[in-house]
């Protein structure tokens, strides 16, 4: 018994619904290999990323904005640099210059932010937003890439 109509065509329709489905496969895998590959100058080289270090600096313990009460922030920050920081000659207290540059940046923002801002997560993205854009305008051979609180407290 056989599976034939009586124009005996079935076999030939599976036949080409099969080599469609086939070719279409054949496409789709070359159009996601050919779309995979690197294009533009230099395809095909290894990417040089530009050397990262991290930076970790002491504590801050500032005033905030608040001016309804006396409220506080402390924080422990750490940065992750392009390049290593300058540390230059030593300053006050062991502080190299670049330090004091970053110390001075980072409280200048802290202090300008108010702890209904601070509070939320897209507060803390905007805080780290701000000191990373103070931070990139002061220090010099060195780019602040991203910043990772390690302690955020308010009071």
């Amino acid at each position: 018994m056989t599976c034939r109509n009586e124009s005996g065509k079935l076999p030939i329709v599976m036949i080409i619904a099969i080599v469609l489905v086939l070719s279409l496969g054949a496409g789709v895998f070359t159009f996601f290999k050919i779309s995979m590959k690197p294009k533009g100058k230099g395809a095909g080289k290894e990417v040089k990323h530009a050397e990262t270090s991290m930076w970790k600096l002491d504590d801050f313990v500032v005033n905030l904005a608040d001016r309804d009460e006396s409220r506080y922030l402390k924080v422990s920050l750490v940065l992750e640099v392009e390049g290593k920081p300058k540390g230059g000659g030593e300053g006050a207290e062991g502080q190299s210059p670049e330090d004091a540059k970053a110390r001075d940046a980072i409280i200048s923002v802290l202090t300008t932010k108010r702890v209904a801002e601070l509070i939320t997560a897209s507060g803390k993205l905007q805080l780290k937003s701000d000191i990373r854009t103070a931070l990139n305008s002061v220090l010099q051979d060195t780019e602040v890439a991203n910043i990772y609180f390690t302690s955020f407290a308010m009071q």
